[in-house]
């Protein structure tokens, strides 16, 4: 796959391109976002990376993109990206690791103490919902001796810590000045 894909918002899901409208808002706050990004009414702006990325190197593409590694910030905003994730090309490529998708936060720090990447704790942020798919996260182990630092959104919705080696999808995320306007 070329470098770049992303998953297509003209998928089942609720995350559609911008109107004009939008981007007139946005530009006038000084936010240019990439066509390639789309917006959930009310949630945000986000754009789902297909390709896979090791956490730093995902944290640095949103970056490059003017966005940020996705923050979950409540519990619709966790169901409209599971649902983005789940949507995706992302849930059928087999060798492909489909169980997660990475998101901005990491106990690097601090073992056990997770935090955003604007600096936030995570608790603070709006959502800490914790998967137990495969045990209960955070559990800082992987079963093939790599620590677990890094954040991600499981595919059922809910977090789960990654080691920050291993490559996965990613969701980057455009903050807006006001996720009322639509």
């Amino acid at each position: 796959m070329e470098r770049g894909r992303t998953a297509a918002a003209s998928r089942k899901t609720n995350c559609k391109p911008l109107t004009s409208k939008q981007q007139s808002f946005l530009a006038s706050k000084g936010i240019d976002v990439p066509e390639d990004y789309c917006y959930i009414s009310g949630i945000g702006i986000y754009k789902l990376h297909e390709d896979l990325a090791e956490w730093n190197d995902a944290r640095r593409i949103c970056t490059s993109e003017g966005g940020h590694l996705a923050i979950i910030n409540s519990e619709e905003e966790a169901a409209a990206l599971a649902e983005m994730y789940t949507d995706s090309d992302l849930m059928s490529k087999p060798g492909r690791p489909s169980q997660n998708v990475l998101l901005g936060f990491h106990d690097m720090y601090n073992e056990g103490e997770f935090v955003t990447i604007l600096g936030q704790p995570l608790d603070e942020a709006g959502y800490n919902e914790w998967s137990d798919l495969w045990g209960q996260a955070p559990n800082n182990d992987d079963h093939w001796g790599h620590e677990q630092n890094c954040g991600a959104l499981a595919v059922d919705g809910q977090l789960n810590d990654v080691a920050c080696g291993s490559e996965f999808g990613f969701i980057c995320e455009i903050p807006i000045p006001d996720k009322d306007h639509s």
